[in-house]
């Protein structure tokens, strides 16, 4: 076997204050349909200058910071004149106010989603005219309502958000210091919109599952069962799928922007208390997280609910980011939390969004400085490249470890210069599709014996983009089935406006082409071998090993589903299940009627979406990501507690992602050479 020692390949927010810098926000003057001679003696290039200067007289100017500690604060204020105004309508007004982090009155920080960048509304600054985003202005209506004024840090506000050098440098500065900003609000205020009626209703819901949860756990033990069939009634309704809530009734929250963005997650994690605003709700983030969280009594459904796992983990990863916050202040270390560098950027990095590409970087920054986690500062004039170049250096030098090659896929950031063992950081899983490709994976099975005793090994090169590993090749691939492609705007990730059943679909498409790929395996002497192997090897991604009864029922219904792929006779399609199925357990989904056990066998195996089964010429079997082809090579890192698929290119090797390796069926779990 040839040792492995080659180079990869390198390839091409939100406060209240005093001003800052200088920013034109100079607008052409508006049309005008009368024409207007210039006075006698004035040229009609002297009067529109002499607008135009009017005009920009009453544009709101930022000036700079006194020093680098200070940061604006905006005093919000509404005058008893407009007590009559519809919400939609009453003037935003206020003054901005120069604070130190030492010596500041106390505020409010608001958390918000931008939204749309266009800054079609304003709002009056000491008589000056500033414009902002209609998101913007709609939350701080939101927190004005029934109040005369509210002292507020708003970070598109706060912040000059020019792109003059000036204000990039500000910027930066501000940025770096929202941490402290965040911590030392006495609140932080999340603004998810105005609402409506579904909003309405997956908010009652929180309040009254969060309540059941309190209830059931302070019952007395003679009383506990009977607060149990409550609470578990409740959930039942809750997660219910019906015509008019295709996702359960918590949808209507969670669906909101906010629950998307990576900012968000800081602005929570640094927070001291964090309050929710959602039409005329409020409604505390301990509700939040308890409400959505149907494992904490445990909810007795929830294994055959595959919803109430869902819904928690839009605000499970904050939550869990400020308890670590918490016991940090406390004066706890780090090392007792069990997180490392990767654990705080990657989840992110995943699934949530950033408008701009480097904040998915820098968005995260205040937490990694809390934590103890060294990252470069923010610096807004540097490439997206070079960003996301020195966040996975950053990860690797604190990891000492290079499992994060296990996560790296390739993607268009190639194209853009990112390194090929570097993340593209940019994308969401909530956007993947045929026509948006997955952007990284994270492998949620790792065998600590993958590289046997090895310690890791590698080298930057001197020009920070080419990488050096130590490593063995394992073997070519030599057959490759097809992906399971999942498009996520036919589900709850891109808010899809029912279960369409796609998954299914992309599932039968490629199952046949698995099965075919195991076949061609030597020790598979008939169909029945290989539909047990197969699962075995599609069992290895898996986060926790399934039980035996588990692996017969997997065996038992992807038999079918190879049967259908199989097949010419459209018929086979309508109905999804095994002759064993409970009859009484059918629900419709898109153009198929599926029994409860198929769905939870294919959600067994949903974290294979947008993979798929290899073979080696060594006949090692294994599942790799949907760009694995044939040529690429499997290797073992020194030190990884995951295999990795390369692929050859002039003076080494681009990287591709972690696999799953499998001999015979069984998870292999050293380096040696394949017989």
């Amino acid at each position: 076997m040839k040792r492995l020692s080659r180079l990869f390949s390198g390839r091409q927010k939100r406060g209240e204050e005093a001003p800052t810098e200088q920013q034109s926000h100079a607008q052409p003057l508006p049309a005008d349909s009368t024409h207007h001679a210039p006075l006698s003696g004035q040229s009609v290039t002297e009067t529109q200058a002499a607008r135009q200067t009017q005009l920009d007289s009453r544009i709101f100017q930022y000036t700079p910071l006194k020093a680098p500690s200070n940061f604006r604060i905006l005093r919000l204020q509404r005058k008893l004149s407009d007590s009559n105004a519809a919400n939609g309508e009453l003037p935003l007004r206020g003054s901005l106010l120069e604070a130190s982090l030492d010596n500041h009155p106390e505020y409010f920080a608001l958390s918000y989603t931008w939204g749309d960048p266009d800054p079609c509304s304003e709002i009056d600054i000491d008589g000056k005219t500033l414009k902002i985003t209609a998101n913007c202005a709609s939350a701080l209506r939101r927190m004005l309502r029934g109040k005369l004024s509210r002292t507020i840090w708003v970070d598109s506000i706060c912040i000059n958000q020019a792109s003059t050098p000036d204000a990039l440098n500000e910027r930066n500065v501000q940025v770096a210091m929202m941490d402290e900003i965040y911590m030392h609000a006495v609140q932080v205020n999340v603004h998810l919109g105005d609402g409506d009626s579904a909003s309405d209703v997956a908010c009652e819901s929180l309040k009254s599952l969060a309540h059941a949860f309190l209830v059931t756990k302070s019952a007395r033990p003679q009383e506990r069962d009977a607060s149990q069939r409550k609470y578990d009634q409740l959930a039942d309704d809750v997660l219910r799928v019906t015509p008019e809530y295709p996702y359960g009734k918590l949808h209507g929250v969670f669906r909101l922007p906010w629950f998307r963005r990576t900012w968000v997650v800081q602005e929570v994690a640094l927070a001291k208390k964090v309050m929710f605003y959602c039409g005329k709700f409020l409604i505390h983030l301990s509700v939040m997280t308890v409400g959505a969280d149907f494992t904490r009594l445990p909810y007795s459904n929830i294994n055959s609910d595959s919803s109430g796992n869902y819904w928690r983990i839009h605000l499970a990863y904050h939550d869990t980011m400020q308890g670590f916050m918490r016991r940090r202040e406390q004066g706890e270390p780090t090392s007792n939390f069990g997180i490392k560098l990767k654990d705080v950027l990657l989840f992110p990095a995943l699934g949530l969004e950033a408008t701009r590409p480097e904040d998915k970087i820098f968005g995260l920054y205040g937490i990694c400085k809390r934590f103890g986690f060294e990252i470069p500062a923010p610096d807004y004039r540097k490439p997206i490249a070079v960003i996301y170049t020195e966040a996975a250096r950053a990860i690797l030098l604190g990891d000492q470890g290079l499992d994060l090659l296990s996560m790296v896929q390739e993607s268009p950031g190639w194209a853009y210069g990112i390194p090929s063992w570097v993340p593209d950081f940019s994308g969401s899983n909530r956007k993947w599709s045929p026509s948006t490709l997955p952007h990284m994976f994270v492998s949620k099975r790792e065998n600590p014996k993958v590289s046997g005793q090895t310690q890791t090994q590698y080298q930057f090169e001197p020009d920070g983009r080419g990488l050096r590993v130590k490593g063995r090749r394992l073997s070519p691939i030599c057959a490759v089935g097809q992906p399971w492609v999942v498009d996520s705007s036919t589900n709850v990730l891109g808010d899809a406006r029912e279960q369409t059943g796609q998954y299914a679909t992309g599932l039968i498409d490629c199952i046949k082409s698995w099965f075919e790929v195991i076949r061609g395996h030597p020790h598979c002497v008939h169909d029945g071998v290989t539909m047990e192997l197969m699962v075995r090897v599609l069992a290895q991604e898996a986060a926790t090993p399934y039980a035996t009864e588990s692996l017969e029922s997997l065996v038992r219904h992807l038999s079918v589903l190879v049967g259908i792929s199989g097949s010419n006779d459209e018929a086979l399609y309508t109905t999804l299940a095994d002759p064993q199925d409970n009859p009484g357990g059918f629900s419709h989904m898109g153009n198929y009627n599926i029994s409860a056990e198929m769905q939870r066998s294919i959600l067994h195996i949903y974290d294979l979406c947008w993979k798929t089964v290899f073979r080696t010429a060594h006949n090692f079997l294994g599942t790799g990501t949907h760009s694995a082809k044939v040529g690429d090579v499997v290797v073992v890192l020194q030190g990884c507690s995951t295999a990795a698929i390369v692929r050859p290119c002039t003076g080494g090797y681009k990287c591709g992602t972690g696999v799953v390796v499998c001999e015979y069926g069984k998870a292999r779990d050293d380096g040696h050479k394949p017989h």
